[in-house]
């Protein structure tokens, strides 16, 4: 009789999420905490009695779940194989998704020279381009436009609501960007992967390619969303990581896209600054500070 290997330390793995994965998987003999530090992430890397590895994802919300499945479904197929993970299985009931694994490292953690980067730019770029290509159906883009307006009435309310965790100047400032918010009803639409940003990015570098993880904000939204993240960031930084995004991408940015990047990032320097404190993370509280350093400093795009 073959003697099967012990089953595998259940860590912080639900174990109705473990015993569903291994009625699809098979015999499991590893399982480790994939999360990378995420607040809110619930992610696990499974190994299988075979060596092949796959990742149960666990959704914050039923709203959340099935985006990221949609996603999956609909438009992840023609980013083209080993682009993305693939969906494998998934589990309305318990929120859980079962995803492919691919070979690479998290660009925001990885020791890449400027040369790799570059690379991985350019086809983050292509791949994005692929995603926004999409069709969205008409009533997606109804939702779009409603979602536009939406942030674009509320985005002053959250400037106030920060308080005292913004100086008087910070406040002016943030106020004049985001009253440009109405601009972004004149953006082109897409279907967006919403988190673009390098520790998203998979890098392998033996086959030079790049890949996208984690859908789960993607939806019909307006493209200059995607763009967010990598402008108060790596392009801060590195210039010519913007030039060659675009060059991937297969346009620049429009002139309303222009106008409104300043106010999106405004935004986002916000929400992160109320939820780092709230949520005591400091790399969050960070992140938005160094944000609300640039817009204070005149950065543009």
């Amino acid at each position: 009789m073959t003697k099967l290997p012990p089953p595998p330390q259940r860590t912080s793995i639900p174990g109705g999420v473990l015993d569903w994965a291994s009625c699809v998987l098979g015999v499991i003999t590893g399982v480790l905490d994939a999360s990378r530090g995420r607040s809110g992430s619930r992610v696990w890397e499974l190994t299988c009695a075979d060596g092949t590895r796959f990742f149960p994802k666990i959704a914050s919300t039923k709203a959340s779940y099935d985006r990221e499945v949609h996603a999956y479904r609909f438009a992840v197929p023609a980013l083209g194989p080993g682009r993305t993970p693939r969906l494998q299985a998934a589990d309305p009931g318990e929120l859980a998704m079962l995803l492919t694994a691919l070979p690479g490292e998290a660009v925001a953690s990885a020791v890449l020279d400027m040369n790799d980067l570059i690379r991985v730019h350019r086809q983050a770029g292509y791949l994005l381009r692929a995603l926004h290509d999409r069709p969205i159906a008409p009533r997606g883009s109804v939702d779009v436009l409603a979602e536009v307006r939406a942030r674009t009435a509320s985005a002053g309310q959250g400037v106030a609501a920060a308080g005292t965790l913004l100086s008087h100047a910070e406040q002016e400032l943030l106020l004049g960007l985001v009253r440009e918010l109405p601009q972004l009803e004149a953006c082109p639409t897409a279907f967006v992967h919403g988190d673009a940003q390098e520790c998203n990015f998979l890098w392998d570098r033996p086959t030079g390619g790049a890949a996208l993880l984690d859908f789960g904000q993607a939806r019909p939204a307006v493209a200059v969303d995607d763009f967010v993240h990598l402008a108060v960031g790596p392009w801060v930084r590195y210039p010519r990581l913007r030039q060659m995004f675009f060059t991937g991408y297969g346009r620049e940015l429009t002139d309303s896209e222009r106008r409104v990047l300043p106010a999106l990032a405004a935004v986002h320097a916000v929400d992160g600054l109320v939820q780092g404190i709230r949520a005591r993370d400091p790399e969050v509280t960070e992140g938005a500070r160094a944000t609300l350093k640039l817009l204070a400093d005149g950065v543009r795009w």
